[in-house]
């Protein structure tokens, strides 16, 4: 699975207590379901804890969610960097797309559930993050195309298609399930090169 340590900003202990208690409290209950004394209780501090260290509860929703979308970008790349070609790129990319998201579904749940309550700017932010990523997928798969290695007609739409599966697999994962996370991603990174019609469909 993915380190979560390299990348992850450096909180004080109270500070990550407060985070994990809202992220918790927003996938059980929604953003809009829980309050500010909510996540107090949870964290077993005061609204003032709170406020010492955000000065809203929509501030803590985008630093969730700036801190997971920010780390999917750092893994995704340091995947595809790794690898010599479109299918070995795809392949990687891919496979910890799927291995980030089933790292933390709760993150993952949060993070693609909750855009839609972030402010218009936040929003904007968030969504730029979300497209730098998707990008990623995009070069490569175009890349694959132009080199005649992939034959889909519809790169682009083959791509977010890649991203979407890859992602929704936090909706469904358990650790107590029949298949690993890594079984889990081998095969979602062959069903990805099969979406763009990859010539060679075992790049490793």
């Amino acid at each position: 699975m993915p380190s979560r340590q390299s990348s992850a900003p450096r909180y004080s202990v109270g500070q990550e207590v407060i985070f994990q208690a809202a992220l918790e409290c927003f996938y059980r209950h929604g953003y809009d379901g829980t309050s500010v004394r909510d996540i107090a209780k949870a964290s077993g501090t005061t609204p003032a804890a709170m406020y010492h260290y955000y000065e809203s509860k929509q501030d803590l929703l985008v630093d969730i969610i700036g801190r997971f979308m920010g780390q999917s970008i750092e893994v995704t790349s340091a995947a595809i960097g790794t690898e010599n070609g479109p299918s070995a790129q795809l392949f990687a990319a891919a496979r910890s797309h799927v291995l980030w998201n089933a790292s933390d579904v709760v993150s993952s749940f949060v993070v693609n559930s909750e855009i839609r309550s972030l402010e218009p700017v936040n929003r904007r932010r968030v969504i730029a993050q979300r497209d730098k990523l998707q990008r990623m997928f995009d070069a490569v798969v175009e890349h694959g195309v132009a080199e005649a290695v992939f034959a889909t007609p519809w790169p682009r739409e083959a791509s977010r298609a890649v991203v979407t599966m890859c992602t929704a697999v936090a909706n469904w994962y358990k650790s107590s399930g029949e298949l690993s996370p890594e079984e889990i991603a081998d095969r979602y990174g062959a069903m990805a090169l099969s979406l763009v019609g990859a010539r060679e469909m075992n790049p490793m």
